[in-house]
């Protein structure tokens, strides 16, 4: 049997994505735990996030001859620092990069004048080539970003972009230029950006699939470590606002 499993993961906490990137990247966290329970020895990723980049919809499809609850239960309470939601069972293989549309967001923490920084992204939107904006490599650089859009919240903004791929770095580089070059022409430069935006605040946020539906699988433990974790942060944010008091 096959299953395409959605998950999520604090990039921050693993050393890249992609299982030769070490011992602590994402997929070979999940590969090693896998093995360990002679569950499956191989995965397949429908994204490879940036190192740093978080999820919270990244997609992974695996062959096992084991029940879907028990694969969920084993990932959610032996995988720190990420937690797997929902899934689909399929009876035939299905390559998981096969997608209909992603959505990144990224968020900007602090006072921003968004108008000009949204006229800027807005450039994007459509199809263009990206070779100045991006890592490339023997991928086409021609990309097609549907949509740009944000929201304000308390004390930061969040960008989203929406597209059916993305490729190394480009909205890292997109996100630099614009906060650099209000009102500038994106598309006018003859070389590339040299600048790239902190990978930290780029989360994953969605893979969407035609004719596929998710099941959502009820991880309670994960939601209980999710809410200490959450408790955890803010205590470490908070030793760090009495260190720095009056220094």
């Amino acid at each position: 049997m096959y299953y395409l499993i959605k998950y999520g993961y604090d990039g921050s906490m693993f050393d890249g994505f992609q299982r030769d990137n070490g011992i602590n990247s994402v997929e070979n966290t999940i590969i090693k735990t896998l093995g360990e329970y002679n569950i499956t020895d191989n995965i397949e990723s429908a994204a490879r996030t940036d190192k740093y980049v978080s999820a919270r919809g990244n997609v992974l499809l695996l062959k096992s001859g084991d029940e879907i609850n028990k694969i969920m239960k084993i990932l959610n309470s032996q995988i720190k620092y990420m937690f797997f939601y929902s899934y689909s069972v399929l009876d035939d293989y299905f390559n998981p990069r096969h997608n209909e549309a992603k959505q990144y967001s990224y968020i900007l923490y602090g006072k921003y004048d968004m108008d000009p920084i949204i006229n800027t992204l807005k450039k994007f939107e459509g199809t263009h080539d990206f070779i100045n904006f991006c890592r490339a490599d023997k991928r086409n650089t021609v990309r097609t970003i549907k949509r740009i859009d944000y929201r304000e919240y308390p004390g930061f903004h969040i960008i989203n972009f929406y597209a059916k791929s993305f490729i190394w770095h480009q909205i890292r580089s997109i996100i630099e230029y614009s906060l650099r070059n209000t009102g500038g022409d994106p598309f006018s430069i003859t070389a590339k950006f040299p600048y790239l935006a902190d990978p930290v605040p780029l989360i994953l946020m969605d893979i969407s699939y035609n004719n596929i539906t998710f099941n959502n699988f009820d991880y309670k433990g994960s939601k209980k470590y999710l809410h200490s974790l959450i408790k955890n942060i803010k205590l470490r944010s908070t030793f760090y606002d009495i260190f720095t008091d009056d220094l």
